[in-house]
């Protein structure tokens, strides 16, 4: 009996033991099993991933502190082992230790139980705080009422425009991470990195930068940069042909809807059997919208004709430079001096629209050879003051890509007829000089079933005979009915208002024709071989560029000004320039 009650006793000893110390914590022979560490997700996303285990999360997971791209590794696994309809790892964040990815519920709650995954957040979308300009252009313009969406998240994605330039200075925060390629083309020796010469950086600021205090026409829209002109703004017309190759085999990975020239060839082009006017219909035949600046080798505002390519082109569209005159008002607005308008050697009436592009601010290299040339136009540091229709062109391909991303089943006929249809007509400026008018993006975006403008030329769309999947221009057939018939494109312009009274006649009728030359003595004294560099007009280099000693005051925005523009837009604006919508537009400008 007494031996009993002493193992009784022991063992009551004992057991108070082990509950003491699991009690206190202590460490003793017996211990409970340390629970499974879990990663920080916040309470919300976990409730959702465990309640809808088959949905899709984006997400970034973080690995422990230097264990490098582990993370990734355990993302890449545990999908693997646990199937689903997420794609998984989008990319490594080698900053963080961590990667981007796309997860089921179930593979999310399954992760976060992973050693080595230190936490799981929401890959939420990054909205711009801040998108301000005191310069009057995108109020002229129409692009600063697309602002406030792209800053309250209303607008969806625009597709990626695709600058053919000197490059694109990426690592500038104009640009916000959004140049999401950048491939150099040019053959020629003594390109740098990046954008040595400094006008890529300025035309895609202009299209799509997003700084504040320097905010361009679609500030949410993607870049992509085609280098093809070295440090001195010189190209091969080879190089922009490859570069509009690129394009078309690329444009589906990338998006690009939207794609800006701001140059020109040096040799007289005719439709008939210009390559690069060839290529630049084959991209718009395949869904781009191409815009090309008109060139500025206009003298005195005379006509100078649009001589080459790709601004001669038919189907693009081509932008000359307007002069803002220093209002918001188009009623006194004229094109620049030195703006080029006419008609193309094969008849047609170009540009089709005007853009701001006198005395313009935007981004440029501090060690650019653009901004070491014109020191006195350097504005602040890293931004200069230029003049050209190289910088009206990025405008109206901003305008593109934001009409795009409002309507991405629209074709770039539609697009074209949309800006055309709605542009504001410039009383004061010359006949021709700006096409149907100034360009309106807040009048375009109205536009819900836009005429064609090219419906006349889409009659001599043929297939293309090697087969390929993209329609080809018949210049031949087309040669054939214009020179039988002047009026045969009449049908483009019979039942829209065009903003010009003038322009349907002026553009197609028969005086365009009549002085047209169809036959092959116009091209005998043609020089068809190696380009004058010296004469050469890419961008705002060249000895013939009439802009390259354009230099003046920036329009700014005064308080009767910005009155003015508020009202016409429905925006508020803040004294740094800071847009947002306040009510209705009130139609109070012309």
């Amino acid at each position: 009996m007494r031996r009993t009650a002493l193992l009784n006793w022991k063992a009551t000893l004992a057991l108070a033991v082990v509950m003491s110390a699991v009690a206190s914590g202590s460490a003793t022979a017996v211990q409970a099993a340390p629970p499974v560490k879990s990663a920080y997700v916040p309470a919300s996303l976990l409730s959702r991933a465990q309640a809808a285990p088959d949905s899709i999360f984006h997400v970034i997971v973080q690995g422990s502190v230097g264990s490098g791209d582990a993370a990734a590794a355990t993302v890449r696994a545990q999908t693997a082992a646990t199937p689903g309809q997420a794609i998984g790892l989008k990319r490594g964040l080698a900053t963080i230790d961590g990667a981007a990815a796309d997860l089921t519920g179930k593979q999310l709650v399954k992760l976060a139980r992973m050693p080595g995954i230190s936490a799981i957040t929401v890959d939420a979308p990054v909205r711009l705080s801040s998108l301000s300009n005191r310069q009057q252009w995108p109020f002229v313009s129409g692009v600063a009422r697309g602002w406030a969406s792209v800053t309250n998240g209303s607008l969806p994605k625009p597709p990626a425009i695709a600058i053919v330039d000197s490059g694109i200075d990426a690592s500038r925060a104009d640009f916000g991470g959004r140049v999401v390629k950048q491939v150099t083309l040019t053959t020629l020796p003594g390109n740098s990195p990046g954008d040595g010469r400094g006008h890529g950086t300025f035309v895609a600021g202009i299209a799509a930068g997003s700084a504040s205090g320097y905010t361009g026409a679609a500030p949410s829209a993607n870049l992509v940069s085609l280098d093809v002109m070295d440090d001195q703004g010189m190209a091969w017309t080879s190089d922009v042909i490859a570069a509009a190759d690129w394009i078309y085999q690329n444009k589906d990975a990338y998006n690009i809807r939207v794609a800006n020239f701001s140059l020109h060839s040096t040799a007289p082009a005719s439709v008939f059997w210009d390559p690069l006017d060839r290529a630049v219909e084959k991209l718009w035949f395949s869904g781009v919208v191409v815009v090309a600046a008109s060139g500025n080798y206009a003298v005195n505002g005379a006509p100078s004709g649009v001589l080459y390519a790709p601004g001669n082109d038919p189907f693009v569209i081509t932008v000359g430079a307007n002069d803002v005159s220093g209002s918001v008002s188009t009623n006194d607005d004229t094109a620049a001096p030195w703006s080029s308008y006419g008609y193309t050697l094969d008849g047609f009436a170009k540009p089709e629209l005007a853009a701001p592009g006198r005395y313009m601010v935007g981004p440029v290299p501090v060690t650019s050879t653009l901004a070491l040339e014109r020191p006195l136009s350097v504005v602040a540091p890293g931004y200069i003051q230029l003049s050209g229709t190289s910088f009206a062109a990025p405008v109206v391909s901003g305008a593109a890509a934001y009409l795009l991303a409002l309507h991405p089943t629209w074709s770039p006929d539609q697009v074209k007829g949309a800006l055309m249809v709605s542009a504001k007509a410039t009383p004061s400026a010359l006949p021709l000089s700006e096409g149907v008018g100034e360009v309106d993006l807040s009048r375009a975006a109205d536009v819900v079933a836009p005429p064609n403008p090219n419906l006349a030329l889409d009659t001599f769309l043929a297939l293309d005979p090697s087969g390929g999947p993209t329609p080809i221009f018949d210049a031949a057939s087309w040669g054939s009915t214009a020179r039988a018939n002047a009026s045969w494109g009449t049908a483009s312009w019979g039942d829209a208002s065009w903003g010009s009274a003038s322009w349907g006649s002026a553009s197609w009728g028969s005086s365009a024709w009549s002085a047209a030359s169809w036959g092959t003595a116009s091209w005998g004294d043609a020089s068809w071989g190696d380009a004058s560099w010296g004469d050469a007009s890419w961008g705002s280099n060249a000895v013939s560029d009439n802009a390259i000693t354009d230099v003046g005051v920036p329009y700014l925005l005064d308080p009767v000004q910005e009155a003015l523009a508020a009202a016409e837009l429905g925006l508020t604006i803040g004294p740094d320039g800071t847009v947002g919508v306040s009510t209705a537009p009130t139609p109070l400008l012309p």
